[in-house]
């Protein structure tokens, strides 16, 4: 599974200081929104990942833009400096809670391609030099 890099995925803008309500929250909005894209993305190349071992055709609802071996560059935290808004709170809380879930995925899935390459490694022999010549005699 490798990952195309590309620029850095920009931080939420933050309002001005003295900003609204409605301006913290909308920051506060954009981060969770640009958060949940990157599990879609992280979900999306764990599906992919199962189909093709699996010869199964897996097409995860809301599916992302960004296809398997595409990322948007390293992720930037944003710059909030307001806490979360209660309003917000649930859907921040569920957000964790599914990271949580693909990072063990994720997880596994790097373990288990590793043993994979382990196994096609010492299937190739390190002198490809023929071993047996059949020959006549």
């Amino acid at each position: 599974m490798g990952l195309v890099t590309g620029p850095a995925v920009a931080a939420p803008t933050v309002p001005a200081q003295g900003g609204s309500r409605d301006d913290f929250s909308a920051a506060w909005v954009q981060a969770l929104d640009e958060l949940e894209l990157e599990v879609d993305r992280a979900e999306l190349l764990l599906s992919a990942e199962h189909a093709r071992t699996s010869g199964t055709t897996v097409r995860p609802a809301g599916t992302v833009a960004a296809g398997p071996g595409t990322a948007a560059g390293p992720w930037v935290p944003p710059q909030l400096r307001t806490p979360l808004p209660d309003t917000l709170r649930e859907r921040a809380e569920r957000l964790l809670e599914r990271q949580l879930l693909v990072t063990g995925r994720l997880a596994a899935a790097m373990t288990s391609s590793r043993r994979h390459m382990d196994v096609v490694e010492r299937l190739v022999p390190s002198d490809p030099r023929p071993m047996y010549v059949d020959q006549a005699l």
